[in-house]
């Protein structure tokens, strides 16, 4: 049974900043395909099954979870 994997940006506590590489080591061990580190802001971008997202939660450091919701309408566009 196919899951949906969706993209995330995890915002990562002030307090936990400094060890934001250990933050995201410990997104990815819960199932973060991890992409980016924006370390001055505090943020990890990636993608991870929607049934795990709550796995996220619990890592400590992680302040809050954001999904990103894409809308398709199944139009392809065409260049005349």
């Amino acid at each position: 049974m196919s899951q949906l994997k969706v993209a995330v940006a995890v915002a990562v506590a002030d307090d936990a900043r400094a060890r934001i590489e250990e933050v995201a080591a410990a997104c990815r061990a819960v199932g973060l395909d991890h992409t980016v580190t924006l370390a001055g802001v505090g943020l990890l971008t990636g993608s991870m099954e929607s049934r795990d997202l709550a796995r996220l939660l619990v890592v400590p450091g992680v302040l809050m979870v954001e999904v990103k919701h894409e809308f398709q309408s199944g139009v392809v566009p065409r260049i005349h």
